[in-house]
Formats: C-alpha cells, structure tokens, sequence
C-alpha cells in the first residue's frame, strides 16, 4: 500500500514537471521571439538613425552612395526629462512643461559649440508635442562636444551614432543632388529631386535605442544604451547605373591635378554611366557658404555643360566623310601651318611650322587643322548638318535623368564658318557626356543608343521597375567605324595622344585642345580635352576628360585619363582579349 502511494505521487510529480516543460517548450519554441520583441518595446526608445528617412541610392551592384557616414549626434527624451525634472525639484510643478523644455534646452546649448538656444528648444518643443520618443538636438558632434555631454549630469540625453545622407567630400553630388533642409524635407536637385516621390515611399520601422528602465518606465542612469538593428528589406530606392569603384576613381583622377573640369565612363555596350563627376564639387552641408562665396561654379555639372570640343569633333567628321565617300584613307594633304580662305581669312594650324606633305592617316594622329578644314569643305554644311542630326550628336536623352541641355552645331553659311565648325569650334557645343556617346558609336561599330543613369527603382512593395530598356540603332556602317577606331589607336600609339597609353592594354582615343575666345593676362584661356575607349582590340569603355584652363590635350586631359583606365584594369583584372563584362 505504501509503495502504491509513492508511485502515484512520482507519477503526479512527474506529470507536473512534464507541464512545466510542455509550457516552458511552448513559451520558448512558439512564443519566444513574440516575448521577446514585447520586452524590448518595454525597454526601448525609437530613435532614427538616418538624417532623413529617407530610402537610399544605391550604385549597379547595390552598394548605397547615401548613407554611408557614421557621426555621433545628440537626442533627448522629452516626456521623461519633464517627469525627472518635477519629481526631482517639486518647484518645477509650478513650471508649465514649455519652461522645463527651455531651461533644459539653454544648459545643452551649453555643451555645443556653438548651440543656438532657439533653435534647440523649437526641435524638443516640436517633438515633445508630436509625442516623439526622441528627439535629435544635432549631429556632426566633436569628439569635445561628445565628451561634454557624456561628462554632463543631464537627465534624457543620449549621444549615438547617426547616417548622414551625404558625404562631406561632395562625393557624386552633381549626380545625386540634395534635399532640402527642415521638418519637410524633399530632394531639390539631382536623383533626389526626379526619384523624391520614390525616395519617400520608405518606411522601414525606426530602428530601437534599447535602455534599462525601472517600473515607471524612465531610464535607468549609468546604465549603457544598446542599439537594436534589424534587417530591412530592400524598399524605396533608386539603383543607379554608376559603379561606386569607378566613381572613386574618377574623383580621385580629377582632385589630383583638376581644379575645374569633368570626366565621364560609359558601358560600351549598355551605354550605362559607370562614372560622371564635376570639379569643383560641393557638400551638401555647405550650401548657405556656397551660394554667399563661390566665385568658381561648383553647382555646375560640366559633364553636362556646352563646350567647344575641339578636334574631339575631328573624330565626327572623320567618320562622315568616310561614310559619304569624300574621304579616302590614302588621300594626302598639304599643310603650310595655316588655311587660307582669302586675303582676310586664314586659320592657322596648331604646328605653326606646318605638317608638310601626309598621308591623311598622318594628318589625324598629328591633329592637322589644314587637312580637316579642307575635309570639311568637301563634304559640306548640309551634310555635316545631316550626319550631325544621324549621329544624335546634340541628343540631350539620359534614361533616368533630366536635365536642360545647351548644346548646337549652327553653322553660318560661307566657307571661313564651315572651316572653324570642322575644327569644333565656331557653331559647334557639346558637353563631355555627348562626346563620350559619340566615341561609344564609334566603338560599338556604328549603333547609337542614349546613356543611362538609372537601371531600376524599388517601391515601397519591394518591387523592381525599369527605368528604360537599351534599344539601339545603327547610323553609321561597320566598315567606316573600324577605320576610325584603328585611326584613334594610332592617335595614341604614334600621335599626340601618347601620354594616355597605358602598359599591355591598348587605347584609342583623340586629343584636343579648344578655343574659349576668352582672355586672360592677355593669353586665350583654353581648354583641354581627352576621349577614347579601351582595350581598344575589344572596346568595353569609352571615357572622356575635360580640363578647363589648361595648355593642351596631351599635357592635361591624357594623363587624367590614362589615371582612370590604369586604375579601372587594375581593379577588374582586366584581359585584354576577353569578352567579360566586367562591371555588373
């Protein structure tokens, strides 16, 4: 009997512990995550740690261009500093909550450097009304301010770490653009402007400032604060056609040695923009001393400016007189080291002693403006007119983007007109992004398609859409454009071109060093010009490089490019014969 009752005891005392399991099992397998979420909303604080929230650009491989740059800012707690102060000091139970968010808004003016008093009481009276759990007071701290502030015995406030939308070097800005400033924050320029719609579609939760609180919920001081990061998924953002490595190349070229000028790499084949970047640029963070003082354009994009081009233009001609069959490639040329069009009119050619007796190979490595001037008579300003509208030479369509183009090719009537439009320079204005898609028709063998700036947006769904699909169009035969690929090669293996070279990769491409008609110290400002493709055995891309103010193509603008390329094979390991694409 004794023994019976002892099993039946182990029995219920197994069937309980087996309970308490079965529960503990369901609370910890079924419930878990649930509980869990609901103890950290216990102890937690939304806190935003973008700038603005705001969904992100993001380069071809998605990699952000926003978003990129860690700060530490300053937030407060509103609701939970008036409750400290009035439990703390029962004098303050006389004060309205407006006067504690004053009084606390002076002593963290106190800490900044400098702190404008107004400005941080309007931000906590703002949020505290709004029922904002935190406030941020300001970013960009020093590390002094930091240590301030972390040194304080203030009651609510919290330093942490915040994305700032822009990087302070200016980085991609004339691509990206800004927003403006303040509560309604909407993209004034750039992708920010055209994709504001998309970019504002995001709403990610915040991420969570994670604190120990006691039972009323206020946070326990001295105690560190957490932050609590999940991962999103992929929404309201706008992907973007340029390759962040190339961009930085290219950046980089241009801070060596440009002070104003552009540069643009463009995909060959998908006539995507990899790169496109402006000197001087700008920081969205600068803009008040900008707009005050900048006596330099930095707000300029170049790469879509209007320029003389120069004997970039030769490369056009080159092609249309081929293509019409007033060109041969074994026609000679005389040059005396000037055109003379009449007692009058004579344009003088770059080498004042002459070229002498060429072939007409001769005459496009060495740039010979005798020889072209007469290539363009023969083959006339109607035709250079037609073969300039069939090229889309003036063609101002970026898919993805807008912009307002100033770019022509007018040419006034007589032949002293036609001569200088031949040369590009009078009538003739084209900015580098229009250049770089006429070397890419060359290289691609005569199809003409518009660059690219954007490949797809992501909606709020997650869902991709297109932006443009690549449609092309041959305007020029394959036979004419092989004969001015192998003319360019010889450009830079034998002619002017020979400082863009660059080891075991072979380049095309044509020097040029434009007129301004501007004066300066009594010397002609000039500008100095550089567009070719590589490897020129198997073209993949196209770049062009413009150097405002400088002496000429060789000296200013071949470097620069040979600067691009060489980092662009070293950072794909490129072969030269092979048929990868070598950018996603």
């Amino acid at each position: 009997m004794r023994n019976r009752r002892i099993f039946l005891l182990m029995c219920t005392i197994l069937v309980i512990y087996l309970g308490l399991a079965a529960k503990i099992g369901y609370y910890q397998m079924v419930r878990g995550q649930e509980i869990a979420r609901k103890a950290t909303a216990m102890r937690s604080r939304q806190i935003e740690l973008k700038e603005y929230h705001r969904g992100d650009i993001l380069d071809r491989n998605l990699l952000p261009l926003t978003s990129t740059q860690v700060c530490n800012a300053v937030y407060c707690l509103p609701s939970q500093i008036i409750e400290y102060y009035k439990q703390q000091n029962p004098s303050y139970l006389m004060n309205s909550d407006e006067d504690i968010l004053f009084a606390v808004a002076k002593e963290i003016a106190s800490l900044l450097e400098p702190g404008d008093i107004n400005d941080i009481y309007r931000k906590i009276l703002r949020g505290y009304r709004m029922g904002t759990p935190m406030v941020r007071i300001a970013s960009d701290l020093s590390r002094s301010e930091v240590s301030k502030i972390n040194n304080s015995d203030m009651t609510g406030i919290v330093v942490a770490p915040m994305l700032k939308r822009y990087r302070d070097d200016g980085f991609c800005s004339h691509i990206i653009g800004y927003v403006s400033g303040g509560d309604d924050f909407r993209g004034e320029t750039g992708l920010e402007k055209i994709y504001n719609s998309v970019l504002n579609e995001y709403s990610s939760p915040y991420q969570e400032l994670v604190s120990v609180v006691d039972a009323r919920g206020a946070v326990i001081e001295g105690l560190m604060f957490k932050i609590r990061m999940e991962q999103e998924k992929q929404q309201a953002a706008v992907v973007s056609t340029i390759d962040k490595r190339i961009q930085e190349m290219v950046e980089s070229a241009l801070d060596a040695g440009v002070e104003k000028g552009a540069a643009v790499v463009l995909d060959i084949e998908t006539r995507e923009i990899l790169a496109l970047a402006s000197r001087p640029t700008f920081s969205p963070y600068d803009l008040e001393r900008i707009i005050e003082h900048d006596t330099r354009s930095s707000f300029t994009n170049r790469a879509l400016t209007s320029y003389h081009p120069g004997s970039l233009f030769k490369i056009f001609l080159t092609a249309a007189a081929l293509e019409e069959k007033v060109l041969d490639l074994d026609d000679r040329f005389n040059c005396q080291g000037s055109y003379t069009f009449n007692p009058e009119v004579t344009i003088s050619c770059w080498h004042e002693e002459g070229h002498g007796n060429m072939s007409f190979e001769e005459a496009f490595a060495g740039s010979c403006n005798p020889a072209f001037i007469e290539i363009g008579l023969r083959l006339g300003r109607t035709k250079l007119m037609e073969y300039a509208q069939k090229l889309r030479l003036c063609d101002s369509t970026i898919n993805g983007f807008d912009y307002k183009s100033s770019s022509f090719i007018h040419i006034n009537p007589g032949q002293p007109a036609l001569g200088n439009a031949s040369l590009g320079q009078q009538g003739v204005m084209l900015n580098p992004l229009q250049l770089s898609s006429l070397i890419a028709t060359i290289a691609d063998d005569g199809y003409w398609a518009p660059p690219s700036i954007v490949r797809y947006t992501i909606g709020q769904d997650g869902k991709a859409r297109s932006v443009a699909g690549l449609e092309k169009e041959a305007v020029l035969s394959r036979d004419t454009c092989r004969k001015v690929q192998r003319l360019m090669e010889q450009v830079v293996n034998q002619g002017t071109g020979k400082t863009a070279s660059i080891p075991e990769t072979p380049v095309a491409g044509k020097t040029a060093t434009s007129q301004t008609g501007v004066f300066k110290n009594d010397e002609e400002i000039l500008n100095a010009w550089f567009g070719g493709y590589f490897p020129a055995d198997n073209p993949r891309w196209a770049v062009v490089v413009l150097v405002e103010e400088g002496e000429s193509g060789a000296s200013d603008a071949a470097p620069v490019f040979r600067k691009i390329a060489t980092g662009m094979v070293n950072c794909f390991s490129m072969i030269p014969q092979s048929n990868t694409n070598f950018t996603k």
